[in-house]
């Protein structure tokens, strides 16, 4: 699990004394991001967007190692019935085929650098506890998340929330 040690608060004393910004991965990681795509790679390059091509969702990570990432199509049709455990089959097979969350515990590995994900629960069950790694980047405010599951490639970007 990420939790600060003494470099980062000296490294963090010291830029409030406006010495030494530079922060790890793990740092910057930390807060709230909106996605921007998600698609999956195939393995002739080309890319298909996993959720459509305007998706909606939230990445959040904190400095104590938890997170939660839920990413859906934007594209949804509402229920005939205005209970969410009143859909019909396929209301609920197009939901489920359309949204992805899921929340635990992670770790950041700077040199590789990875996150590993301790999922404790996701709207997907087969993930149950499961751990999985994650590649990452950040460049700025974007942060790209590449992940092999499900049987192939996936690379998802998101922009920090403001």
């Amino acid at each position: 699990m990420y939790t600060m040690n003494r470099d980062v608060a000296k490294r963090r004393h010291l830029a409030s004394r406006g010495e030494m910004t530079m922060k790890s991965l793990g740092e910057q990681l930390v807060g709230s991001w909106t996605v921007i795509s998600h698609e999956s790679l195939r393995p002739d390059g080309s890319r298909v967007p996993v959720y459509g091509v305007a998706p909606q969702g939230i990445a959040m990570f904190d400095a104590g190692g938890h997170f939660v990432i839920s990413v859906m199509h934007a594209d949804r049709c509402t229920y005939a019935a205005d209970h969410p455990a009143q859909g019909t089959a396929e209301e609920n097979r197009i939901t489920a085929a359309r949204t992805m969350t899921y929340f635990g515990t992670y770790t950041v590995r700077e040199a590789e650098p990875v996150i590993d994900i301790d999922i404790e629960a996701s709207s997907f069950p087969n993930w149950n506890g499961a751990r999985q790694t994650r590649g990452f980047s950040i460049a700025g405010d974007e942060l790209t998340l590449t992940v092999e599951a499900l049987g192939g490639h996936a690379e998802v970007k998101w922009k920090r929330a403001t």
